[in-house]
């Protein structure tokens, strides 16, 4: 029988097992010589080869992109190790205005704009950036307003209708406020789009591209945006409402000022009875009252050239001041006298004035927007204007039209920058170059 004692069995353990080298220890001793030595070696050759790839924190932005391979064109060293991108070395480049509105020192380029995120546009930054100073909106409001009025913000109109909080697009995000339209033209959006319509040849079917033709308008640094311009009388208007304002001639008023109108009529008149003298005897077809079975009777004709001219251009201003300019303009009662002399005598000027027309192409102040993307889109499904009656209607879509498309999930970009800007590019600053276009290479 076999005898396995504890003593015998103790006699096979190598008590000085810890002097030797065992497998796993050794290896990692060698690991943790040959590694960073094969490092040192790996970036002596990237340093070598000119490549500082291996120093680079990951790829720069597209628009950056030309002085990847050149770091101290953005990082410069200071007295630390390290090499510190400043915000002088981005207004090298382009001095960017700060932050519209803003009386707090504007933080850092790098706070918003994160470099070295792959080839990312640094302007598409988080909403966390805008939020966390304009979250607050009512309170924001109200420490702007404090500066003009101390405890007058809250009792501001405007400031009352604004969210408290705004969090995102579209749930955390407040309901559009347009500009208000001053209403100094009179239109109809519903009776233009109806159906039938009378036009110069004969019935029609307008729609908004009749009217509304988009045209690009940019700002400095900013891609070019669509926008819609105001109406102009000669490209939309004139086709349907001619100013026409004597059956005799076959001549229209130019589309300005009374007083321009009236001195053109006056003068459009003195041409045409110099051309046809035997057009002064001729009596004038009598102008009816209401009712109209009730005719006026007709004026005596008139004795000489001044008579006949007086008397046509009193009749071209009761044709202007009811019949044309009233129908879109604000008409109202003008008591002066006009230079231009009828033979000895000052002529009376126009007895109305006609309101000036003011009109804007962007009812969005404090936002941006660009029609050119959205053009495969139907203009009525985000501008009801087929309800539209009156010309004070700002025909703006909601947000929740705009969320369509622009929301988390649906395609469409919906952070911050899509429609706000932080920096206010017409205060741009010019750049006095410091580089040459070897620098980069």
């Amino acid at each position: 029988m076999r005898t396995r004692s504890a003593k015998k069995l103790a006699q096979r353990i190598d008590l000085y097992y810890f002097k030797h080298a065992a497998p796993l220890r050794r290896w990692r001793t060698i690991l943790s010589i040959a590694a960073p030595i094969l490092g040192l070696l790996w970036l002596g050759g990237m340093a070598a080869a000119g490549s500082r790839a291996a120093f680079s924190s990951g790829p720069v932005a597209g628009a950056h992109a030309f002085a990847e391979s050149k770091c101290e064109v953005c990082h410069v060293r200071d007295t630390s190790f390290r090499a510190h991108v400043s915000d002088r070395a981005c207004l090298t480049c382009h001095d960017a205005p700060a932050h519209a509105g803003s009386k707090e020192p504007a933080p850092s380029c790098a706070t918003c704009h994160r470099e070295h995120q792959g080839r990312v546009a640094l302007a598409h930054t988080s909403d966390d950036f805008c939020v966390r100073c304009h979250g607050d909106l009512a309170g924001h409001a109200a420490a702007g307003s404090a500066v003009r009025d101390a405890g007058s913000a809250m009792r501001d109109p405007k400031v009352a209708r604004i969210a408290t909080t705004v969090e995102g697009f579209p749930e955390g995000h407040p309901e559009f406020r347009a500009a208000q339209d001053p209403g100094t033209l009179k239109f109809n959006h519903q009776v233009h789009l109806k159906k039938d319509l009378r036009g110069p040849k004969g019935s029609e079917q307008l729609e908004c591209r009749h009217c509304h033709a988009p045209q690009l308008a940019s700002a400095s640094r900013e891609p070019a945006r669509m926008w819609m311009p105001s109406s102009n009388y000669q490209t939309q208007c004139a086709r349907c409402h001619p100013l026409f304002f004597d059956e005799r001639l076959d001549v229209q008023a130019p589309h300005r000022e009374s007083d321009v109108v009236y001195q053109f009529v006056e003068q459009a008149l003195r041409d045409y009875i110099r051309t046809h003298p035997s057009e002064i005897s001729k009596p004038d077809p009598p102008p009816r009252r209401l009712p109209l079975n009730f005719a006026v009777p007709p004026a005596p004709p008139t004795r000489n050239v001044d008579e006949w001219i007086a008397r046509r251009l009193a009749r071209a201003d009761i044709v202007l001041r009811v019949a044309i300019c009233a129908t879109c303009h604000s008409v109202g009662a003008r008591l002066a006298v006009a230079a231009g002399p009828i033979r000895g005598r000052e002529a009376q000027g126009p007895t109305f004035s006609v309101g000036k027309m003011v009109a804007s192409p962007v009812w969005t102040p404090h936002a941006k927007f660009d029609h050119k993307p959205h053009l495969m889109v139907d203009c009525t499904s985000c501008h009801d204007a087929v309800k539209s009656t009156k010309t004070s209607d700002v025909i703006m879509p909601g947000k929740e039209n705009c969320a369509t498309c622009h929301a988390p999930g649906r395609g469409a970009e919906s952070r911050c920058f899509e429609c706000h800007a932080y920096h206010e590019w017409s205060k741009e600053h010019p750049v006095t170059p410091r580089f040459k276009a070897g620098d980069f290479q």
